[in-house]
C-alpha cells in the first residue's frame, strides 16, 4: 500500500518540508530558537510548548552576504 492509498504522508517528506521551513525562516530573520536538546524549533512553537531556548544573535547563525 502506498501513502497516496492510505492518506498518510511521508515522514520523509514531512521532515524535508519542515526542513525548508526552517531555513526560510532563518533567511528572513524570523524567530528560530535551538532548544537544550538540540532541536531546532520555531520560536513560538518552543514557546507554546514551554520549552527553554537559546537565542542566537542576529548575523551569527546564518548570513545573507555572498
Amino acid at each position: 500500500m502506498n501513502n497516496e492509498e492510505n492518506n498518510q504522508p511521508n515522514t520523509e517528506d514531512v521532515v524535508a518540508q519542515r526542513r525548508r521551513a526552517l531555513a526560510e525562516a532563518l533567511r528572513n530573520n524570523e524567530g528560530v530558537v535551538v532548544t537544550p536538546s538540540g532541536e531546532v524549533e520555531f520560536k513560538e512553537d518552543a514557546e507554546n510548548e514551554g520549552l527553554a531556548s537559546i537565542s542566537v544573535p542576529d548575523g551569527k547563525l546564518a548570513t545573507t552576504e555572498v
